[in-house]
């Protein structure tokens, strides 16, 4: 599915962004019936969808969701100035093309407005982050395995050089940092959160999981928060890998408002 719409992070030309997106069986996209639809960034966001088997969107549609996976500003595979335009901008243009592209489904009447979800993983997990501070149009979100407070992040994880490079250093570039954290608004979230994270994660430390979900919940936001024991970035036993499915769906179902 190709969506276009203004860029109205930057010099309002128009932008076209590529998204993969899954049905459930029997969907007929001529004759559609709105479905229950989860927004699911990929991570990187140096990386990109393609449209190939993965087991996770199998897991959803099987359970009657569409599953939208768009190619957002600062994919790779559509030229290096569309991979390079969210350098230092985390939570702009992303954000802009992920919901046009959810606006696309709405109006095409695939997705069902009211039972909107989103999820995602690593960077997934913190553009997750940044829409729940931009909308409250999803019944309930899943940031898995993120970062949300860039400046408290810088010298945990492992990627303190690539974040040097896109942002420069913390004391010298605090409210830069702060742009780039979706902490930095997170009093705007009302959207009931399950936040994940591995226990050995170098990546994005389960310290901002924490972190963010100590933050919602302060503000009497529900959210649960998960912490695989032995865990790195990404789950590797088969039994937390299914769980954290499980996990998931059970969530979005207990936030769906067509679920008794």
């Amino acid at each position: 599915m190709r969506t276009e719409h203004d860029d109205v992070e930057g010099d309002g030309d128009p932008v076209t962004v590529e998204s993969m997106v899954y049905t459930p069986p029997g969907f007929d996209p001529a004759d559609p019936e709105p479905h229950p639809t989860v927004l699911w960034p990929h991570g990187g966001p140096m990386s990109y969808d393609d449209p190939t088997f993965r087991f996770t969107n199998t897991y959803f549609t099987s359970r009657g969701y569409i599953v939208l996976r768009p190619n957002y500003r600062g994919s790779t595979s559509y030229g290096q100035a569309f991979c390079e335009t969210l350098r230092g901008r985390w939570g702009s243009v992303e954000v802009v093309d992920q919901l046009a592209a959810l606006d696309d489904l709405v109006g095409r009447g695939w997705a069902a407005p009211d039972r909107l979800f989103a999820t995602g993983f690593s960077y997934g997990g913190i553009s997750t982050g940044f829409l729940v501070t931009e909308t409250d149009r999803f019944a309930a979100a899943a940031p898995e395995h993120g970062i949300y407070d860039r400046r408290s992040a810088f010298g945990t994880d492992d990627t303190h050089v690539f974040t040097e490079h896109d942002l420069g250093l913390p004391w010298e570039n605090p409210e830069l940092y702060e742009a780039n954290s979706s902490v930095t608004e997170i009093d705007q979230v009302e959207t009931p959160l399950l936040v994940t994270a591995g226990e050995n994660d170098w990546r994005c430390p389960p310290t901002q999981a924490e972190q963010l979900y100590v933050s919602v919940r302060k503000q009497g936001v529900p959210a649960k928060l998960v912490v695989y024991q032995d865990e790195g970035h990404s789950p590797g036993d088969p039994d937390n890998a299914v769980h954290r499915l499980e996990t998931i769906v059970e969530w979005f179902e207990r936030f769906d408002p067509t679920e008794d």
